[in-house]
C-alpha cells in the first residue's frame, strides 16, 4: 500500500515538474508566444500538449514500474489525482480567454495517456514456487 502511495506522489509530482521544465523550451520554440499576460496561439498551445502527452506516457510507466505489485491499482490512482487536479485548473481559467479545446485536450489525453503509459510498463516476472 505504502509503495503505491509512493507511486503515484512521485509519478505524479514528476509530471509536474516535466510539464513546467518545458516551458523554456517552448518560449525558445514560440518567443512572441509566451509573452506574459498573452495567450499563446494555437500553434503554441498544440505542441505544448503534445509535450503534456510524452510526459503524462512517461509518468504513468514510471507509476506502473515503481508500484510493481499493484501497477495496474496504482495508475489508475495516478489517473484520479491528475483528473482531479485537472479539473481545478480548468474550472477557474475556464473565461480567461484560453481556447477552451486546449484545456479539453488536456483533461481528455490524460486517461489515454496513463493507459498507454501503463501498457509501456515493463512487466516484472514473477518467482513461481514449487
Amino acid at each position: 500500500m505504502l509503495r503505491t502511495v509512493a507511486a503515484v506522489l512521485i509519478s505524479y509530482c514528476l509530471s509536474v515538474a516535466l510539464v513546467l521544465a518545458t516551458d523554456p523550451l517552448l518560449t525558445r520554440i514560440f518567443p512572441a508566444d509566451y509573452a506574459t499576460g498573452r495567450v499563446p496561439s494555437n500553434p503554441a498551445l498544440a505542441t505544448s500538449t503534445a509535450f503534456f502527452i510524452v510526459t503524462s506516457i512517461l509518468c504513468a510507466s514510471l507509476c506502473a514500474l515503481i508500484a510493481s505489485a499493484s501497477a495496474s491499482r496504482a495508475v489508475v490512482w495516478f489517473f484520479l489525482v491528475g483528473e482531479v487536479m485537472g479539473i481545478v485548473a480548468t474550472i477557474p481559467n475556464w473565461s480567461k480567454g484560453w481556447p477552451h479545446w486546449y484545456w479539453l485536450a488536456w483533461l481528455l489525453s490524460w486517461p489515454l495517456s496513463c493507459w498507454i503509459g501503463y501498457r509501456l510498463a515493463p512487466r516484472r516476472q514473477r518467482a513461481v514456487r514449487a
